[in-house]
């Protein structure tokens, strides 16, 4: 009987963990960041941590507050991107005058 249900946890813990292998990367990360430039449909930023990183932004990426339709170099922003580095969402954030 022990050994029943040793194979139990042991399969249901290996079935789903291997089933999530296949799946496409859709998790979801959030980054605080500063604008470094735009190149080529990529938003390149600075990370807080002083790491730079690549943002692929398309149409669907959604862009909030902000002016004129364009981020530009040194707006903070905090944005919520996919494992391999699509922009979900990107918002500006706006000192609060501190």
């Amino acid at each position: 009987m022990a050994l029943l249900l040793a194979f139990y946890l042991i399969f249901s813990a290996v079935i789903p963990a291997s089933a999530l292998e296949d799946s496409p990367a859709t998790a979801e990360l959030v980054m605080k960041a500063d604008v470094l430039y735009w190149e080529e449909g990529e938003l390149v930023v600075k990370e807080f941590s002083g790491h730079e990183e690549r943002l692929k932004v398309t149409p669907e990426t959604k862009i909030e507050g902000v002016v004129g339709g364009r981020l530009k170099t040194g707006d903070k922003i905090v944005a919520q991107i996919t494992d391999d580095r699509r922009a979900l969402s990107i918002k500006l954030q706006v000192p609060d005058g501190r």
